[in-house]
């Protein structure tokens, strides 16, 4: 692959975990790629490619930006995303999706890009006072992230889709005077209108970015061990094949072997990779 930008800060060299992404176009009727993603210090677009399995050192960025198909041109949002994310991380600034919204923004877009949809799944890493790892994990639309702890059999989803179908879930509880419960979130097998997309980022022409509201993420803390995995990933990879259908990984496992099983279980579905797919596997030493 070949990185889009550069001149990123420097950061501590020492190393706390192997990441490594795998991106592609997959059999998408339009014949475009519209994933886009952030790895460590550079954005990336690109139809297919296989990243090195790198050293990760605190703090880093991972991202990842889908292109909501039934926008026009959501191929340039998702990289606007991404690059959105580059500048801001490069200038050591709070990422958010108000500051990324803000960001993206301030370039007039030309009228055919106006409503160009994305949405975003991203995990920062950096250091407890105590020497810990505490990762933040922030999502907008249904691209997600998902951790297998050390000693676990199974990959927990750590998002809850921006949709229809989990509003309404979120309304029924609290007909019933309840709370929802995270299993009740981004079921699967519903009809397909359940999943429109609540919450994404969009591109304005002119000025009417100025009335526009940013889209409102959701963001959590986690606490990192020794031996934990982390998947950022788009829809293209977990609306084909569902997590519980994804191999473990141990401290033997090469990543990349890891990704391209992933991306061949994308293909044999039986979905048949009809979307582009995009993920990231993070190991921690």
């Amino acid at each position: 692959m070949m990185a889009s930008s550069n001149n990123y800060p420097s950061r501590n060299t020492s190393s706390i975990a192997q990441a490594c992404a795998i991106t592609f176009q997959g059999n998408a009727s339009n014949n475009l790629q519209q994933d886009a993603f952030f790895f460590l210090d550079n954005w990336y677009q690109e139809d297919l490619g296989m990243m090195a399995v790198t050293s990760v050192a605190v703090p880093f960025c991972l991202a990842v930006s889908d292109g909501v198909a039934s926008s026009h041109h959501s191929q340039h949002c998702s990289k606007t995303v991404v690059k959105a994310i580059g500048r801001l991380w490069n200038d050591q600034k709070h990422i958010c999706s108000d500051s990324i919204h803000q960001l993206i923004n301030q370039t007039k877009h030309s009228s055919k890009r106006h409503g160009a949809a994305a949405t975003l799944a991203m995990i920062i890493g950096e250091l407890n006072s105590d020497g810990t790892i505490k990762a933040t994990i922030t999502h907008v639309g249904d691209s997600r992230v998902y951790r297998l702890s050390k000693g676990t059999s199974q990959w927990q989803c750590l998002t809850r889709d921006h949709n229809l179908l989990n509003e309404l879930i979120d309304q029924k509880a609290q007909e019933q005077g309840s709370q929802a419960k995270f299993a009740d979130y981004n079921r699967e097998g519903m009809a397909g209108n359940l999943y429109s997309i609540t919450e994404c980022f969009a591109l304005t022409a002119d000025d009417s970015y100025l009335s526009s509201e940013a889209p409102e993420d959701s963001s959590c803390q986690i606490d990192i061990n020794s031996g934990d995995c982390i998947l950022v990933c788009t829809d293209g990879i977990h609306d084909l094949v569902p997590s519980q259908e994804w191999a473990l990984v141990n401290g033997e496992i090469d990543l990349q072997d890891w990704l391209i099983t992933l991306k061949n279980q994308v293909y044999d579905s039986d979905g048949n990779a009809y979307d582009n797919g995009t993920a990231i596997l993070v190991r921690f030493d």
